[in-house]
């Protein structure tokens, strides 16, 4: 059995592990996409009497609903675009970053694209493509929050961000199966959607509703 008590090991011993274990886990994560684009494609998950693909990670495999969605979105990408791969496997690029450009990325835009998106943040590559992509405004609403006993599931909506890339579906001309998300929760956040412009979503209390309709 493993040890995963560190305490004993020296200061640059445990550096350099942790760099060498990141390197493998991006060489790992490159193959575990290459391999799930693969079965998705042969839709090998029908023979073990699953509907999809996403039912097939989550079931079979395990992951939870949001792993299996990003996955499989950043899977279907890089079958298109097989250069995403040996991006992810060296770091030039993480996972979140292959969702991200998944919509935007076509022959004649993904070198550039991903040269642009090389070692940035999530936060960092939604502003460079609210640059490149911009969106007009969202509509402006209050919309009620159905609530469920504390403490029990369903207590927090499931509501898609105006940024998520997770749940937009095979990608154009694909046949593979749609993805089928759960509830997801959300949480507050500012999405770029345009050069100065951001959507922003968050929950208030029934004083401040008030007040705003005041």
């Amino acid at each position: 059995m493993p040890n995963y008590s560190l305490s004993h090991v020296a200061d640059h011993n445990l550096l350099r592990d942790l760099a060498s274990l990141v390197g493998q886990d991006r060489a790992t994560t490159a193959s575990l996409l290459a391999h799930i684009a693969e079965v998705d494609t042969r839709r090998l998950y029908a023979p073990a009497a699953y509907p999809s693909m996403f039912e097939y990670c989550v079931r079979e495999l395990h992951l939870s609903e949001g792993a299996a969605l990003k996955r499989i979105r950043a899977a279907r990408t890089a079958r298109k675009f097989p250069v995403l791969l040996p991006a992810v496997a060296d770091g030039r690029l993480h996972l979140s970053a292959v969702v991200l450009l998944s919509r935007h990325l076509t022959p004649e835009t993904v070198d550039e694209l991903v040269a642009a998106a090389v070692h940035k943040t999530k936060a960092e590559i939604e502003e460079l493509l609210a640059q490149r992509f911009p969106k007009s405004d969202m509509p402006s609403r209050v919309q009620a929050i159905a609530s469920a006993p504390h403490g029990e599931p369903g207590a927090t909506e499931s509501v898609e961000a105006p940024g998520d890339a997770l749940a937009s579906g095979p990608l154009p001309g694909a046949h593979m199966e749609p993805l089928s998300p759960g509830p997801v929760e959300t949480r507050s956040k500012a999405v770029p959607l345009s050069p100065g412009r951001y959507a922003l979503q968050f929950t208030i209390e029934q004083e401040a509703h008030d007040d705003l309709g005041y």
